[in-house]
């Protein structure tokens, strides 16, 4: 472990091999084969909405408005993640609703620790109920490090002031979310591993992102930005006209620029194509025909479980395919007839999709990212000669 660490010093002083040994590893992890959602495989991801309830009211979003009733105990949660469907998950993300807002949370990730592969838990909150929050991440941090499993915390940010209480439909939203931010950051020791800042991108702040990013740099946040897209699961898919930058031109163009910079500024190969296949999809003049970029296991792996046992592929377009209350999560799963509804997922709704999931990228789809890279850069230079004899 010591020579790992040392060695990863010494490249990381070389700032060129560095760089090339991190395209390296970003190329090594592309995968050659098509996904078509046909594969019988064990998931590796769980996506857990913990709870419906939730203490914002935010445009993208509709679960404050949905049914919170009848959601899992601590009892219950435990059968269900010691289904065998569960046996080799590494990571674990939990999200809401809001968190923060189950009194009990550490005794839920405490059964998840429990999952014989788990390497990762990570949870994503709104930081409004600053109180509770860091009260649960205290608690879960310490039996995370018990068992040696990262733990990560993301915490929603959306703009600056009223921006974000106007998304969020909360008054003082900001100055809230802000102190919770801030508390966490300085006692990192105490609440995460590791912390980063997560915004949507939607017509309330598309035109306020720039400053948004100079704060975040500013006062030294990891900020990382989605494109608000509609989604299953909260319901946003029934009000994207309310939020979506989509319909309207200028806003469109406007995140278009914004993904495109944030390519040429991310620290990594991984964030580098993340935004940049933001852009070339924000930059298709038919969406329709427009091919995913970014990798997604959801495909053909990875499961969502919400807060009543019922089990889904992905949940921005999946249905619900059963409920552990019911049947064993392994038969739901691997079900013929889910299976041909996931291959119809994959063909029918992936390409149209911008969601920032993560998996396995193409091959062929990381060489047309580096391409562009290649041809941007030639440009510039081009533009700079042009520039002294102009």
């Amino acid at each position: 472990m010591k020579y790992k660490i040392l060695l990863k010093k010494i490249i990381k002083k070389n700032q060129k091999l560095y760089k090339f040994l991190s395209l390296l590893h970003f190329l090594c992890l592309t995968q050659w084969r098509i996904v078509d959602g046909s594969k019988r495989k064990y998931p590796k991801v769980l996506q857990l909405p913990i709870t419906y309830k939730c203490n914002s009211h935010c445009v993208m979003c509709n679960v404050w408005k949905m049914d919170s009733s009848k959601e899992m105990t601590v009892k219950e949660f435990s059968n269900f993640i010691k289904d065998p469907i569960f046996k080799k998950i590494e990571s674990v993300g939990i999200n809401g609703g809001e968190p923060s807002l189950i009194h009990d949370l550490p005794n839920y990730v405490d059964e998840i620790l429990n999952l014989p592969n788990l390497k990762s838990i990570n949870i994503i909150s709104n930081g409004l109920s600053k109180t509770s929050l860091l009260k649960n991440l205290k608690e879960i941090y310490i039996a995370c490090k018990k068992k040696d499993i990262n733990f990560h915390v993301s915490i929603s940010l959306d703009g600056i002031g009223k921006i974000h209480d106007v998304i969020r439909g909360i008054p003082n939203a900001f100055n809230k979310t802000i102190s919770t931010i801030n508390e966490i950051i300085k006692y990192q020791n105490k609440y995460s591993d590791s912390i980063d800042i997560g915004c949507t991108v939607v017509k309330q702040n598309v035109c306020h992102l720039t400053e948004l990013d100079v704060f975040a740099n500013k006062n030294g946040y990891k900020i990382k930005y989605r494109l608000g897209i509609g989604n299953k699961r909260i319901e946003s898919d029934e009000i994207i006209d309310k939020f979506s930058i989509m319909y309207e031109p200028t806003l469109k163009q406007t995140a278009k620029e914004f993904f495109h910079s944030c390519l040429f500024k991310a620290n990594n190969w991984n964030d580098k194509y993340k935004y940049f296949s933001i852009f070339y999809f924000l930059n298709s003049k038919n969406t329709k025909n427009t091919k995913r970029l970014l990798g997604c296991s959801w495909k053909d792996r990875d499961i969502t479980m919400d807060p009543r046992g019922n089990l889904y592929y992905c949940a921005v377009a999946s249905k619900k395919i059963g409920s552990l209350r019911k049947n064993n999560g392994e038969k739901i799963f691997f079900d013929k007839n889910n299976i041909e509804y996931r291959k119809n997922i994959v063909e029918n709704c992936c390409n149209k999709c911008i969601h920032d999931y993560s998996g396995k990228i193409e091959f062929k789809n990381a060489l047309f990212f580096l391409n562009y890279l290649l041809y941007e850069r030639f440009c510039f230079k081009i533009y700079r000669i042009k520039g002294i004899f102009l």
